[in-house]
């Protein structure tokens, strides 16, 4: 049998929706020394019965079930199981180009990198938009680099946190002892130990994951689960030691800071644009703005977290610290009048995206 040059893990949990769109993507694969691990995570829809119709079709899917564990558990167990000198990860409601994964690996493996990192097509409002990574690309980062730079920009943005745009040594990750944790952006935690042990990693100039942003309930959702809180768990997690890393203290709560405050910046618009009564978005939205920690931070931090920002977030800081109930009223107001899908990514501040439209496959 021939080596396996990748193992793909794909988590999936209920998925039926859009499950054969993911899968006929990996069965389309140029790269025939692949493995496609699917870890049925408790699925009581028809997820299973998808996988294995495939599974007759093609040989290189594995299916391994468990009780729901969720996502991080689901991926964990696919490490464990895989057997290729890379792994890759997609999720069930995603696809990918016929030739990702061939053109990952010949570039992962033609440089001898112990990561590679490629751009990706966000599909929202139903459009796709090429999103591309700020690192130059088709260069080998070494460590001192990848210390200076990328692990400050995983603690600052969430540019790099997805897994599915990269392919990780195999042997980095067993060797490091490297899992998903069961928490909130469990994505960032792995990516930072992931690079904060690697020698070099490269960025390419290639797009071929097709990220579906699915929006079900998400109104209900944002009242449901406190994501503010969740920020805030964020902004006061130790990852110097949790993550071994060599930035100073003082960096790494100024990096956190900016990005927290960024947070408060997506969930105020994100509350501001959803279908519910006025009122209570307001509420939730001063709550937020208002907070003293949030204050404190922008206060302390506004330079820099305005650095790239623009006209929308420069507004709200300047709301929240003057604390201007008035200006986030009228704020509010306006974001509900003037919002519009075609406008949605601007006002979402991705502003560095080139946009490319492209039909969707749903």
């Amino acid at each position: 049998m021939k080596q396996i040059k990748v193992s793909v893990i794909i988590p999936v949990y209920n998925a039926e929706s859009f499950l054969e769109d993911c899968i006929k993507s990996l069965t389309n694969q140029t790269l025939q020394e692949c493995e496609f691990i699917f870890i049925n995570d408790g699925s009581f829809d028809k997820s299973l019965e998808i996988i294995e119709k495939y599974q007759e079709l093609d040989k290189r899917i594995r299916i391994i079930n468990q009780e729901n564990a969720g996502r991080s558990i689901a991926r964990n167990v696919g490490i464990i199981a895989a057997k290729g000198q890379y792994i890759g990860f997609i999720d069930s409601d995603d696809f990918v180009a016929d030739e990702m994964f061939e053109t990952l690996y010949n570039r992962v493996s033609k440089e001898n990198v112990d990561l590679v990192v490629s751009n990706y097509f966000l599909g929202r409002d139903k459009k796709y938009v090429l999103k591309k990574e700020i690192f130059p690309v088709n260069i080998v980062y070494d460590k001192e680099y990848i210390q200076k730079e990328i692990i400050s920009n995983l603690l600052e943005r969430e540019d790099l946190f997805s897994v599915w745009n990269k392919l990780y040594k195999r042997d980095l990750i067993l060797a490091n002892k490297i899992t998903f944790p069961s928490v909130y952006e469990e994505d960032q935690l792995f990516n930072l130990l992931a690079f904060n042990v690697a020698s070099n990693a490269l960025f390419i100039d290639y797009s071929g994951y097709f990220y579906r942003e699915v929006f079900n309930g998400v109104s209900k959702n944002l009242f449901k689960v406190d994501y503010f809180e969740i920020a805030r768990q964020k902004l006061h997690l130790n990852y110097k030691e949790r993550c071994d890393l060599i930035l100073s203290e003082e960096e790494i709560d100024r990096l956190k800071a900016i990005r927290f405050v960024q947070k408060v910046f997506y969930l105020i618009f994100k509350y501001a644009t959803i279908e519910t009564s006025f009122s209570e978005k307001f509420e939730k939205i001063k709550t937020i703005a208002f907070d003293s920690e949030v204050i404190k931070v922008s206060k302390k931090y506004s330079e820099d977290i305005l650095n790239k920002q623009g006209v929308f977030e420069g507004l709200v800081l300047k709301i929240i610290k003057n604390k201007s109930e008035k200006g986030l009223y009228l704020l509010v107001l306006m974001a509900k009048v003037m919002y519009h899908s075609r406008i949605s990514e601007v006002a979402r501040n991705l502003n560095n995206l080139k946009i490319k439209k492209l039909k969707s496959i749903a």
